[in-house]
């Protein structure tokens, strides 16, 4: 499996270790094209970019920009969920090596950290009425994380 398949994973665990206790929080692996249930969290990466690390290394270091979207049923539910992703991402997402195998089942062995660079950004998206038939709350938390196998 591809080492950024292995990020995306990582990060998909993370957040659902995050909402382990609140069994009513659907999390998806990208953006939701099913039908929306309320509350849920999908995570998405974006841009993948490779900075030069250091002078005469053709190899640069890899950086990713992330997605997380949440989708509540109220403001204060949207606010709870966001807040608790957002501090807790401060901490960095451990990376796991899933060719040995996917939870529950299996404990994969940790091959590095994704490191979250600069800042975490937490913005509300604002939902009209006129335009969804059932308002909801959303926000998006976007951060820039740098792989690290230390």
């Amino acid at each position: 499996m591809d080492l950024e398949r292995k990020k995306d994973l990582s990060l998909y665990y993370y957040i659902k270790g995050i909402f382990s206790t609140v069994p009513f929080i659907t999390i998806v692996d990208g953006y939701p094209e099913e039908l929306l249930t309320i509350p849920t969290i999908a995570i998405e990466s974006d841009t993948l970019r490779s900075l030069p690390f250091e002078i005469g290394n053709r190899h640069g270091s890899p950086q990713r920009i992330w997605f997380i979207d949440v989708f509540a049923e109220t403001k204060s539910q949207r606010d709870e969920i966001g807040y608790k992703i957002v501090y807790d991402l401060e901490e960095g997402i451990p990376v796991y090596d899933y060719d040995e195998g996917f939870p529950p089942t299996v404990t994969p062995t940790q091959i590095g950290m994704l490191v979250p660079y600069d800042y975490i950004e937490m913005k509300i998206v604002k939902v009209l009425p006129e335009l969804v038939s059932k308002l909801y709350w959303r926000a998006t938390i976007s951060f820039v994380a740098d792989y690290t196998n230390k």
